[in-house]
């Protein structure tokens, strides 16, 4: 069984490594999808849609709108992770997603997607009520400082990038105020209109055909045409504020071959000189600006580093515990921890061999294996992102909680036996054949996937262990697959690989 298992995954490997460098590329065959973080009319939403209406102009591809809300574009991420890395999956991202990101721990998916083009650069500004008496930038100065860090600002998500845009004004004109969040950025912007605070952060298009509102300070190196009575911050004395901007654009999944990769940079470089495109975005004060990938990938960087810096200052995240963890989970850290767990793995074993109780080591050395394993594995957890109540830690700590207690009672188990083991060179063969099977099913897990790899495994494991009732072990392995379909993929978005072979297909 492992020789066909072996000769199984090297053939498999040989093929998929030849019809990678033989097969030609076509790209599209099929729709592109554009997955949207948001609910249909968002503004996001309106630039995907947008996007896909310019974009056949440059190209014969089918373009689908998607829409994935949850989580501040945690849900759509992880969906674009759950899909091969082909091309037909890209996401419509803006600069919230960075702050939701960084706040939710999930530092590691911004390594996991190529931030494929920036497409444009909306100012932030600071918006008042044009019937309140507070409404012009020096009376909220004035005001703030009357009221010692009680005046209220209004704006979406507590964290978000509106907030964070807030408390770097607040720095630089040295006031202090309270940040009051609301669900969305309308519901801020009635409150505002209802006078329950004296500024709203937000972009100049939201003042666009509200005549009551009005723009009392805005970023950037110069006076907007479209707004040109509003100064900026430089002009009102407040420097280090001309580069405050809510950027929208695309990305794809790291992975995608640099062929597909050229075709989507000519696509996205044409739809953003495209006049149609520019017109409609420029007349409400956006930048029309485009980055191609490497320059994208800087922008993204450089702002997750400010939103940690700001999110630990109002005490949303702690990165000096997450760090310290994560440290534990790379580097030396970890090759000591597992050149540690294979000593003691060794010795015990030697012991054990030497003693009275040799008769049980296969048995003895099974769940000794599995819980070393268990314990590097929950090391390593701590450097998936866990702020999240469910995240991509939960699932192997949720695996390690459940194998360490059941391994550690088969092992008391095993020691209370007083009944001898017929066949010593079998259970040796237990062991080392379910360790290679093992090996085996993580090697293969990137070439066929999870779910076939996975229901291989299982069916073969329990085989090895000795059970002969295919039926059961035909149900058990089906049982575990759907189990997983429906809570790790389906209900908590986990990422399960998908397979370079299954990918290459279809």
């Amino acid at each position: 069984m492992r020789k066909i298992l072996i000769i199984f995954l090297f053939s498999l490997i040989l093929f998929t490594s030849c019809k990678q460098s033989n097969e030609k590329i076509t790209f599209p065959q099929k729709p592109i999808t554009i997955i949207v973080y948001t609910g249909p009319g968002g503004l996001i939403d309106i630039t995907a849609r947008k996007f896909a209406d310019i974009a056949s102009k440059y190209s014969e591809a089918t373009f689908v709108v998607e829409n994935k809300p949850g989580s501040g574009g945690i849900v759509a991420m992880k969906r674009l992770l759950q899909l091969p890395a082909d091309g037909y999956t890209i996401f419509a991202c803006t600069k919230s997603n960075i702050s939701k990101i960084v706040s939710s721990g999930g530092e590691a998916y911004i390594e996991g997607i190529d931030w494929a083009a920036m497409m444009m650069a909306d100012p932030e500004c600071v918006i008042t009520h044009k019937k309140q008496k507070v409404n012009t930038w020096e009376d909220i100065v004035l005001d703030a400082k009357s009221k010692d860090g009680n005046q209220l600002w209004l704006g979406p998500a507590n964290g978000g990038l509106d907030h964070v845009t807030a408390l770097k004004i607040w720095d630089q004109a040295g006031i202090k105020a309270k940040w009051i969040p609301f669900k969305s950025g309308g519901k801020a912007r009635a409150a505002l209109l209802g006078e329950q605070g004296v500024a709203y952060v937000g972009n100049p298009r939201e003042v666009l055909g509200n005549d009551d509102l009005q723009i009392a300070a805005i970023s950037g190196s110069k006076r907007l045409p479209q707004f040109p009575n509003v100064p900026t911050f430089n002009e009102l004395g407040i420097s280090n504020l001309d580069n405050e901007f809510m950027w929208r654009g695309f990305v794809l999944k790291k992975g995608t071959s640099p062929e597909i990769g050229k075709w989507f940079d000519e696509l996205f470089s044409n739809v953003n000189n495209d006049p149609e495109w520019r017109e409609y975005w420029e007349r409400g004060g956006i930048d029309v600006i485009y980055k191609n990938s490497d320059e994208f990938t800087k922008i993204v960087h450089s702002d997750k580093e400010q939103f940690t810096h700001y999110l630990q200052k109002i005490g949303i995240i702690n990165t000096e515990a997450t760090n310290l963890l994560a440290k534990l989970a790379s580097g030396k850290a970890l090759n000591f921890l597992v050149f540690f767990s294979v000593i003691i793995f060794l010795i015990i074993g030697f012991v054990v061999k030497r003693s009275s109780r040799k008769k049980y080591l296969g048995r003895i050395m099974l769940p000794i294996f599995f819980i070393m394993l268990s314990m590097i594995f929950f090391v390593i957890s701590y450097s998936f992102p866990s702020n999240e109540k469910v995240g991509p830690s939960v699932i192997p700590r949720l695996w390690i909680f459940i194998l360490i207690p059941l391994n550690i009672f088969l092992l008391i188990d095993i020691l209370r036996q007083n009944k001898e083991i017929e066949n010593i060179g079998e259970n040796k063969n237990i062991v080392f054949g379910f360790i290679a099977l093992l090996i085996l099913y993580l090697i293969s897990i990137f070439y066929l996937g999870y779910f076939i790899s996975t229901f291989v495994f299982l069916f073969v494991g329990i085989y090895i262990l000795g059970y002969r009732k295919y039926l059961t072990i035909l149900l058990i392995s089906l049982g575990w697959l759907l189990f997983s379909y429906l809570i790790f993929y389906k209900l908590l978005y986990v990422p399960l690989p998908v397979g370079k072979l299954i990918e290459m297909m279809f």
